[in-house]
């Protein structure tokens, strides 16, 4: 999809999202998320926030007994929630990948199913969501103590395992969603165990050819990767120092790549759960913006993503929307 808003200066907080998706709600109104096999308590309590900051205005799909009675259980009157039947977790899917295609949503998101079911369904060509030559992403944003700027992470829940040629997409999807964020030369850092190329270590060769293409202008103006990297070297000045490390990412990073769902999964669940950090996972690449969280996220965490997916959407579907009712 067109990214519908970019921002003229880097971001370096999600206060600073929350409040253009604040300005985007009063310029154009509240945005519509659809939830797919919606009685899932922790995401409820999420849009819920979300509903209460004024943002989002959620349609619920699903087992209509279950999702009542979710939302009982996090202090939730069902009669002041848009509840849709359909008890198949399938059809429920489909049903809500419909709602954003015909325009009666602006955001898609995902409830009680699991990931890899998820994603089968919106992928296959049947539901209509999927546009040809399209390749959909995870990206993940944190904001980590210590450390004054976003980072992005990729990719925790939808790219299983990338070739080269692949590889090279999901980090075009990433610098573009930098730059949607404000930043305009971002760096990327392609993780591994060790910085050196190891012929021991597939993904190191595969990474130090990367960086290579980098080197020799092979990415747009203003990019800039490296790898292979480990992660103290991608994040950790000091870590650089005690190194000597010469490279113009280590340290400052703004992306960090993983070469498998596993690692980025894993790392991902690491920093909000044990660093605590704050956090927004979004699908890129799609049509729409597809919402996407962990089933430990807090509901902060959660109305992070909605504020970043609103900034997705921007004024111009919406306009596009409108004019197409008229």
């Amino acid at each position: 999809m067109r990214l519908g808003y970019t921002s003229d200066h880097p971001l370096r907080s999600f206060e600073e999202i929350r409040s253009i998706a604040a300005e985007l709600v009063e310029s154009s109104g509240t945005y519509r998320v659809v939830l797919a096999v919606a009685q899932d308590a922790v995401t409820l309590r999420g849009l819920d926030h979300g509903r209460r900051l004024g943002l989002v205005e959620p349609i619920l799909i699903g087992h209509p007994r279950k999702i009542k009675e979710e939302l009982t259980s996090i202090g939730q009157d069902p009669k002041e929630w848009e509840i849709i039947e359909e008890k198949d977790p399938e059809e429920a899917t489909k049903l809500a990948a419909r709602f954003v295609i015909d325009g009666k949503a602006d955001i898609l998101m995902r409830g009680k199913l699991l990931a890899r079911d998820f994603f089968a369904i919106l992928l296959n060509p049947a539901t209509g969501l999927r546009q040809h030559g399209e390749l959909w992403t995870n990206i993940v944003t944190v904001k980590i103590d210590g450390i004054e700027r976003l980072i992005l992470l990729t990719d925790c829940a939808l790219a299983v395992e990338l070739d080269l040629p692949g590889r090279l997409r999901l980090i075009q999807n990433a610098t573009e969603f930098a730059l949607f964020l404000g930043v305009t030369e971002p760096k990327v850092s392609l993780l591994a165990a060790v910085e050196t190329v190891t012929p021991g270590m597939p993904v190191s060769l595969e990474e130090a050819v990367i960086a290579k293409m980098s080197e020799r202008g092979q990415f747009p103006k203003g990019v800039t990767v490296d790898g292979p990297l480990s992660l103290d070297l991608s994040l950790s000045p000091a870590a650089v120092a005690k190194k000597k490390m010469a490279s113009a990412v280590a340290g400052k990073v703004d992306i960090l790549v993983v070469d498998s769902i596993h690692v980025g999964n894993l790392l991902f669940k690491s920093m909000i759960t044990l660093c605590r950090a704050e956090s927004a996972s979004v699908i890129v690449g799609a049509p729409v913006p597809i919402i996407i969280t962990s089933r430990s996220e807090t509901a902060d965490n959660i109305v992070n993503s909605l504020a970043m997916a609103i900034m997705m959407v921007g004024t111009e579907r919406r306009q596009l929307k409108a004019e197409s009712d008229q």
